[in-house]
């Protein structure tokens, strides 16, 4: 109530001052004040931490399990698929064992006998034939000079043919001692015809040559068989062949052998062994040889030395090892040989200039250092 009173004589107090008759809120049975002015909103407050979890609540009861459910109706039949690709043909099976012989059918029933037919008239006899007169002898034919010819070269053919089976360059040379090295053509009885190279001039003459190095067109690393037939080219690098060579040898009875040899700076020396021979395939062509004289050394048959002596080894190449050595040296040095403890001498191995086991190498004469040039050849022994 006193609040009321001042308020009202406040109201007064301005009214009068400003001159103005205005009702006053004391003029009414309740009096409201101006509105004041809104406070200041106060400052936020600090956010709250958060609680720290609770435990766990314990795990509840299983609940009760539930009424299996209807079973849902049937469903519809589905389209009828496509038809399917018709599958690959399998093989024919193997023909089925042969079945057991049937039993033998019944005999047929023999027909009847015919009619016997009426007897043929014998016929009358001819009357024999007059003998006629001997006819006139016929004149000689001619024989034409293309056919005399002919007949000729065929005879001389089957004659060389004759003559050379089996015949070595010595054999050759007795039947035309005119005859110039070269090549010539033999015929071997199981192996065929099969060209041979005659020397007809060193020392002499009348030898056939079996191998040759000279240029190096020819690889010498090969397997047997065809070490065993022969390789290469008769006028160049040259392997005459293991098989023929026992065939020619064994036909001359004694041989000898001679082997020249170059080396790169054009120097010449040789070995002459005055017995030699290679035995047959089944012996794997061993070689038997003695006798040397030359200017080479003896490098193939010197007694004492493993190296240098292969006197009755056995041949070798680098897909038959024959050796005595267990180095199996032919696949080594890559090249078919005679080998015992490996080698002094090694004629078929790699042509090249340098110096090693593998070259082309007459130990004794010139070392490792390979040569440019070897032959090897033979001839009935005088």
């Amino acid at each position: 109530m006193r609040t009321q009173l001042l308020l009202c004589l406040l109201g007064y107090v301005v009214t009068k001052a400003s001159s103005q008759t205005t009702s006053t809120a004391c003029d009414h049975k309740h009096i409201v004040g101006p509105q004041g002015l809104p406070g200041p909103v106060g400052p936020q407050g600090l956010p709250g931490t958060i609680g720290s979890r609770g435990p766990p609540g314990p795990v509840g009861r299983a609940g009760p399990t539930g009424d299996r459910g209807l079973l849902g109706p049937r469903g519809f039949k589905g389209d009828k698929g496509d038809k399917a690709n018709t599958g690959v043909q399998g093989k024919i099976g193997k023909a089925g064992s042969k079945g057991d012989k049937g039993n033998r059918g019944y005999s047929g029933v023999t027909g009847p006998v015919g009619p016997k037919g009426d007897k043929g008239h014998i016929g009358q006899h001819g009357h024999k034939g007059e003998k006629g007169e001997q006819g006139i002898q016929g004149l000689p034919g001619v024989m034409s000079n293309d056919t005399i010819e002919s007949l000729q070269n065929q005879l001389q053919d089957l004659q060389n043919i004759v003559e050379s089976i089996s015949c070595d360059c010595s054999c050759l040379h007795k039947r035309s001692p005119h005859l110039s090295s070269g090549s010539h053509t033999i015929s071997f009885p199981g192996i065929g015809l099969v060209p041979v190279y005659c020397d007809m001039e060193t020392d002499g003459g009348e030898w056939t040559v079996f191998q040759r190095r000279k240029d190096g067109s020819v690889d010498f690393n090969r397997r047997w068989n065809e070490y065993e037939r022969g390789f290469g080219n008769i006028h160049g690098d040259y392997w005459l062949g293991l098989a023929p060579l026992h065939q020619l040898l064994q036909l001359n009875g004694a041989n000898e052998l001679r082997i020249d040899l170059k080396d790169y700076s054009g120097n010449s020396a040789y070995a002459k062994y005055s017995s030699f021979h290679v035995g047959n395939s089944n012996s794997k062509y061993t070689l038997s040889v003695s006798g040397y004289s030359g200017t080479a050394g003896d490098d193939i048959a010197a007694s004492g030395n493993s190296n240098a002596n292969v006197n009755g080894m056995k041949f070798s190449t680098e897909d038959q090892d024959n050796e005595k050595n267990d180095g199996h040296c032919a696949a080594k040095w890559k090249g078919g040989w005679w080998f015992n403890n490996c080698h002094f001498a090694f004629l078929n191995g790699l042509y090249q200039s340098g110096n090693g086991w593998g070259y082309i190498i007459w130990y004794t004469w010139k070392g490792k250092s390979s040569l440019s040039f070897s032959e090897m050849k033979f001839r009935k022994k005088p």
